[in-house]
């Protein structure tokens, strides 16, 4: 080949000029947007495929964009927008670096390594060359990739979501405080009235308080939680839990809510018709509890007592409740937890245009992490990402909790 005939081909081929200005700049775009940081440590698999993604979009829309705009710019415009995007590129990786390291800094995660730059590099610059230069072959490649993906990251049960529950027994018996009634779908009044049963032949009416602790989808209860309320009460306690379906928490959340309700009410209308009969100062306290799905249900319970029973609740402890989901102010002495980094109490579709509020009651636990500004639709896709490695760290760290959710930091009463 000769010198003529080899510039010629360098002309023609898509290796001939710096890509156009409208594609450099969509991906970068694309690359900034995926390295918007979130609440929590991300891995390499995830940033991998999230700048991969991410630049991908980018370049497919820029190529879009090309094809649809008049004329071809000059090759100094070209070589003007690429370099300039590539300064932007590399300065958002060492900032993306830096900020994954102060993340990973307060959770106590070793710091983000050469690995990590690769991982958020690498990939995503092999895919926006191949979409650039030899776009069919990518888009086959792709869509066999997006297939593989979509196997190997369909939704996992949420860690302590795998417990599964015994359904022929009216009460099981955990070894001193817990116990559990039998899961009945659609029949939430009768199996409550058995656990009622069995609380109070267990000695529940002489104990310092009874917990209605409104378990997750599948009817995971907390242990950390319950080893709390032990520590609170010095062992004096009875924590009943009625379960309403065995699907994992997010199925429940997404499907149907309506259950972690009606077999919370349910729960606390039995408990309330035995304690109508005992005298107040006999009483034990009354308290309502639950973590995520479950704090929905605990707060429709808080609702419907102070609306019947005004006079027989003493507290309500709500451990990250998902954005948007329980009141924002109660009548009745309530406390909501949530970790700093715990991306489920800030996920809502309402994200996507505004940032989340908490409720007034609200204390936040655990390590405080940088926060990043709010953006529209980058916020919510980062905090969507967030909810993959939610359940990964130690207590405190994301969705995971301990023994703090047996109550408010200053207990309202002995």
């Amino acid at each position: 080949m000769t010198s003529h005939r080899y510039a010629q081909w360098l002309r023609d081929s898509a290796f001939g000029s710096l890509p156009h200005p409208a594609i450099s700049i969509a991906v970068t775009l694309g690359y900034l947007a995926a390295l918007y940081p979130g609440t929590l440590p991300r891995d390499t698999t995830i940033t991998a495929v999230l700048t991969t993604v991410f630049s991908a979009l980018g370049a497919c829309t820029g190529r879009v964009l090309a094809r649809r705009s008049r004329g071809r710019p000059e090759e100094q415009a070209r070589r003007i927008v690429f370099g300039s995007c590539l300064v932007i590129l590399g300065s958002a990786v060492g900032m993306a670096v830096w900020w994954q390291n102060l993340i990973r800094s307060a959770v106590d995660v070793a710091p983000a390594g050469v690995g990590w730059c690769a991982a958020a590099t690498l990939p995503a610059a092999v895919v926006v060359v191949a979409i650039v230069a030899v776009p069919r072959t990518a888009a086959v490649v792709a869509a066999g990739a997006l297939a593989l993906t979509a196997g190997l990251l369909a939704p996992a049960d949420a860690g302590a979501d795998e417990q599964r529950l015994p359904v022929s027994s009216s009460a099981q018996h955990d070894p001193g405080t817990l116990l559990r009634g039998e899961l009945r779908v659609g029949e939430f009044d009768a199996a409550a009235a058995d656990l009622a049963r069995s609380w109070t032949a267990s000695g529940g009416l002489s104990a310092r308080a009874v917990v209605v602790a409104v378990p997750t989808g599948s009817g995971w209860v907390d242990s950390a939680a319950v080893d709390g309320f032990g520590s609170r009460f010095a062992g004096d306690v009875r924590v009943l839990t009625l379960p309403y379906d065995q699907v994992p928490s997010w199925q429940a959340f997404v499907s149907d809510r309506s259950g972690s309700a009606e077999s919370a009410i349910a729960v606390v209308s039995a408990v309330a018709t035995v304690l109508d009969s005992v005298p107040e100062h006999e009483r034990p306290r009354v308290i309502l509890y639950g973590q995520s799905l479950g704090a929905v249900g605990a707060d429709a319970a808080r609702v419907w007592l102070e609306n019947e029973h005004p006079s027989l609740l003493d507290e309500t402890v709500l451990v990250a409740p998902p954005a948007g989901t329980v009141a924002l102010l109660s009548r009745t002495p309530r406390t909501v937890l949530a970790n700093s980094s715990d991306p489920v109490v800030r996920w809502s579709f309402a994200e996507l245009w505004r940032p989340h509020g908490a409720t007034g009651d609200t204390h936040v636990r655990g390590p405080r992490v940088p926060d990043a500004p709010w953006l529209p639709v980058i916020s919510f896709v980062q905090t969507s990402v967030d909810l993959l490695g939610a359940l990964d760290g130690a207590a405190g760290v994301g969705h995971r909790y301990g023994p703090e959710q047996a109550g408010p930091p200053h207990p309202l009463r002995n």
